[in-house]
């Protein structure tokens, strides 16, 4: 009898093994494929996505709140008259080849960012950052320091840190660096996907998490992210259990998504904005007049509605978003409402015919918003073309300001107006250093806090306005797909998995 317990127990365990649920990876479709591994130079959110936070680190992020909180820092202080930022780094942090992380490779991430980013250049002029001593790293500037932390925490281009030895072998671009993160690269296959690795010696720098400050718990062993541009393809592979959870779920699709008890949508808020940029170089819209004769001829909400038909959109022309303390929601954009009579008189006194290239991506629907607007250009008496690449094809033609001359992207949400990069003599759309919008905007980094930058914002919004660097119809929101077992996932202006399991 005591056999046949024995025995009865090990067929028990033996079947309670083979129905376990395998947790030991993710598999997340993305409607883009990065460019590049190294975030500091691309500003693809989809490659920050992936791998900030997640492979690479920082010395600040933005938590929930908001707030600017030490990651790979473990605090930091800026002087009184907000000249000079101090960092001290965290001890015994360990790179994924086994080194550990110290003040040289700190020192020459941030010099290197501030070199390839402009915005951030910008912003500290000819300061640079030195080993100020053991375990403290700082930045000494003429200019004002305030707001560096923040776009530290949260620029599109990011400020992670490689080791120094990788650094200095691919100074124009880095392949390959080894991070600080939870997890690794392990593959990228061009094309398909990219597979992160969990990486056993990570220590997480808190207990507590908020948003993407805090614990790292590294759930799932791997994390794959493939490259799936179609939207029906997939919503179809998250509905048959092929995918865990996508992105940019498009507003038809949602109805299959409700009806469908085993998953879930998930509703973020305004995540960013649309933006038809002029080319400001050379061409038809060097002109201010031709850029307003354009905003006037465009219906802002045929845009939108186009890309994103009934859901996921708003109608406002501010470049901030309504979460952001910039948006004030009740400055008056001239050129907000349609208006095509005037459009038509100013094409007619001004336009010589030319043929206005429009280029855009069959990224995300952005197609759409192109042919609409190629429309709505030609009731007001433009010729026009419409180019369309993919992502990559798009990013490259758009540096050659003879290629184009509207090009159409999605900028996402930033919380500081310095971070727009439409806005900058060097982006493409390429600002005239010498209007008087772009010297206006240059002020804001002479603030000395966020509310009196917020205050500032809104009369340099309205020489925007005048100026039109670039039209914006609205803001969208982004809406993600999810099976209901997942969990744990992280949604802060993107989508994290570090802490995400599922049971399958």
């Amino acid at each position: 009898m005591k056999y046949l317990a024995i025995l009865f127990s090990i067929i028990l365990l033996a079947c309670s093994c083979a129905v376990k649920s395998d947790v030991s990876y993710l598999n997340v479709a993305v409607s883009q494929e990065p460019v590049t591994t190294d975030v500091m130079v691309n500003t693809s959110l989809t490659g920050r996505i992936i791998l900030v936070g997640s492979v690479y680190e920082r010395l600040v992020v933005l938590d929930s709140d908001g707030n600017v909180s030490p990651e790979l820092a473990s605090s930091y202080s800026l002087s009184e008259d907000g000249k000079k930022l101090s960092f001290e780094i965290r001890k015994n942090v360990k790179f994924h080849d086994g080194t550990i992380m110290d003040e040289e490779d700190v020192v020459y991430s941030l010099n290197r960012w501030l070199n390839v980013y402009q915005k951030a250049r910008e912003m500290v002029g000819d300061g640079e950052f030195c080993v100020e001593s053991d375990g403290i790293v700082s930045i000494t500037s003429e200019k004002n320091l305030t707001f560096l932390p923040l776009l530290m925490a949260s620029s599109p281009q990011s400020a992670v840190i490689f080791p120094k030895k990788y650094l200095e072998k691919n100074e124009e671009l880095v392949t390959g660096a080894p991070g600080t993160g939870p997890y690794t690269l392990k593959e990228w296959i061009s094309g398909e996907k990219i597979v992160l690795s969990s990486f056993p010696d990570y220590q997480s720098y808190s207990e507590e998490t908020k948003g993407v400050w805090g614990n790292k718990k590294t759930r799932c062993e791997e994390i794959r992210f493939y490259f799936v541009p179609d939207s029906t393809t997939r919503l179809l592979g998250l509905k048959n259990g092929e995918y865990d959870f996508i992105n940019d779920l498009m507003s038809d699709d949602r109805v299959l998504v409700e009806k469908d008890n085993s998953l879930e949508i998930i509703d973020g808020e305004e995540s960013g904005l649309i933006a038809l940029v002029f080319n400001k170089k050379e061409g038809v819209f060097k002109s201010q007049d031709m850029r307003k004769a354009a905003s006037l001829s465009f219906n802002r909400e045929e845009l939108m509605k186009s890309c994103y038909g009934d859901y996921g959109w708003s109608l406002h022309s501010e470049y901030m978003e309504k979460e952001s303390g910039f948006w004030s929601g009740e400055l008056e954009d001239p050129t907000y409402k349609r208006d095509l009579k005037t459009a038509v008189s100013l094409v007619a006194n001004n336009y010589d015919g030319s043929e206005i290239k429009i280029l855009t991506s069959n990224l995300s629907n952005l197609e759409k918003i192109a042919y609409a607007a190629e429309s709505e250009l030609q009731e007001a008496g433009f010729n026009v073309r419409v180019i369309v690449t993919d992502w990559a094809g798009m990013m490259e033609k758009r540096k050659d300001s003879s290629e184009w001359d509207i090009f159409i992207s999605a900028f996402s949400k930033v919380p500081l107006p310095q971070m727009k990069s439409f806005i900058s003599p060097t982006y493409p759309g390429w600002m005239e250093r010498d209007s008087s919008a772009y010297k206006a905007f240059l002020l804001l980094d002479e603030e000395v806090t966020i509310e009196g930058a917020e205050r500032r914002w809104e009369e340099v919004q309205k020489e925007m306005w005048e100026y039109i660097p670039s039209y914006i119809p609205g803001h969208y929101s982004t809406s993600y797909a999810k099976n209901k077992n997942l969990d744990g996932v992280i949604i802060q202006d993107g989508f994290y998995f570090w802490n995400a399991y599922i049971e399958r």
